[in-house]
C-alpha cells in the first residue's frame, strides 16, 4: 500500500493530540462566529439603522452608524455577505472543506477587525472579530504545507514558464510599468482632472442677496464650491441641492455659473467677485431673471461643515 503524504492525509489527523484539540477549537469557533454573523444579517439583527441617526446630517454621524448604514443600504449586498459568511462557516464544519473555509474566513474576519478599529465599532464586536481572525489564521498555519505547495512549489500550471530565454530586465521593466502607469494615472485624475483649485473653494453661507436658479425651491442659502470636483458648484435651498458648472478667473476676479456641470449650456450668472478673508461679495447679472445681483457670502469653517450644522453654520 502506498503511504499517503501528510498533505494528503490532513494536518488534523497527523498532528499531535494537543495540536488536534487546538485545531478543532479554532475550526468550530470560527464556524460559529461566521454563522452568527451571517444569520444576524439575514434576520435583521445587523445593519439596521435608527430613525434618529437617519435624520442627522452625514457630517454628524459617527463612524459606526455610517458603516451600518452603508452595508445595510442595499438588502441584496447585505444578504450576499450573509450567505458568504454562512457558506464559509459551513465549509469549516466538514474536514474536506476546512482549508477552503479558513482561506476565506481569515481575510474576511481580518477585514472586519480593521473596519471595527477604523470606524470605532463597539469593543465587544471588535473582540469577536479578533478571536475569529486569530482562529482562522491558526487554521491556515496548521495547513501551511498545503498552502506552500499550492501557491509556491507547484507555481502556475495554467501558464507555465516559457522555454524561451527572456532577459531578466524585460520582466523588471514590465513590473515597473505595471506599477507606474496606474499610479501616475490615478495621481493625474486626483490632482488635475478631479481638482482645479480656485480661491473660492469651500462652503459658504449666503448672508445677503437672492439667487434662485430655475428648479430651486427658494433662494440659495448655502453654496459649495467643490474642491474635489473641478468646476462644480452646488447650491442648497432647504433640503434641495442643485449642481452647476462654475469658472473663476483670479486674474480678473470674474465668476460665471452655468446650469449643467461640465457643460457650458445655459448661463445663469456672470459678474465679478471680491474676496476679503472669509467674506465673498459677488456683483453680477442674474441671467435667469435679467436683474442685477449683489450676493454676499461668508465662508463656513471646515470643522463646522463636518459637524453637520445647518445652513446657518451655528452662527
Amino acid at each position: 500500500m502506498t503511504r499517503r503524504t501528510a498533505a494528503e492525509h490532513g494536518d488534523e489527523v497527523t498532528a499531535p493530540e494537543g495540536g488536534r484539540f487546538l485545531y478543532s477549537i479554532c475550526r468550530w469557533t470560527t464556524a460559529v462566529i461566521l454563522l452568527q454573523y451571517g444569520f444576524a444579517k439575514l434576520f435583521g439583527a445587523q445593519f439596521t439603522v435608527l430613525d434618529s441617526e437617519l435624520d442627522k446630517p452625514m457630517g454628524a454621524v459617527s463612524g459606526f452608524w455610517l458603516t451600518w448604514y452603508y452595508f445595510g443600504y442595499s438588502p441584496i449586498f447585505g444578504n450576499l455577505i450573509a450567505l458568504l459568511q454562512i457558506g464559509l462557516g459551513m465549509a469549516l464544519a466538514f474536514r474536506r472543506t476546512t482549508l477552503l473555509g479558513a482561506a476565506g474566513a481569515a481575510p474576511l474576519l481580518a477585514g472586519i477587525t480593521v473596519l471595527d478599529i477604523a470606524y470605532g465599532i463597539a469593543f465587544d464586536a471588535l473582540l469577536v472579530a479578533l478571536i475569529g481572525a486569530g482562529c482562522a489564521s491558526c487554521l491556515l498555519w496548521k495547513h501551511r504545507r498545503e498552502l506552500v505547495a499550492v501557491f509556491w512549489n507547484d507555481q502556475n500550471r495554467i501558464a507555465p514558464r516559457s522555454r524561451r530565454v527572456r532577459p531578466r530586465w524585460a520582466h523588471t521593466v514590465l513590473v515597473t510599468l505595471l506599477l507606474a502607469v496606474p499610479a501616475s494615472c490615478s495621481y493625474y485624475v486626483a490632482n488635475y482632472n478631479n481638482r482645479a483649485p480656485t480661491p473660492l473653494d469651500g462652503t459658504w453661507n449666503v448672508t445677503a442677496g437672492t439667487f434662485r436658479p430655475p428648479g430651486l425651491p427658494g433662494p440659495a442659502e448655502r453654496v459649495y464650491f467643490e474642491h474635489n470636483r473641478a468646476y462644480q458648484v452646488v447650491l442648497r435651498s432647504g433640503q434641495t441641492w442643485q449642481t452647476h458648472h462654475f469658472e473663476v478667473d483670479p486674474a480678473t476676479a470674474t465668476i460665471r455659473i452655468w446650469r449643467t456641470w461640465l457643460s457650458k449650456d445655459e448661463e445663469l450668472l456672470s459678474g465679478r467677485y471680491d474676496l476679503i478673508d472669509d467674506r465673498l461679495v459677488v456683483t453680477a447679472s442674474d441671467l435667469t431673471s435679467g436683474r442685477s445681483l449683489l450676493w454676499e457670502l461668508r465662508r463656513v469653517p471646515p470643522e463646522r461643515v463636518r459637524g453637520g450644522l445647518g445652513p446657518g453654520g451655528g452662527e
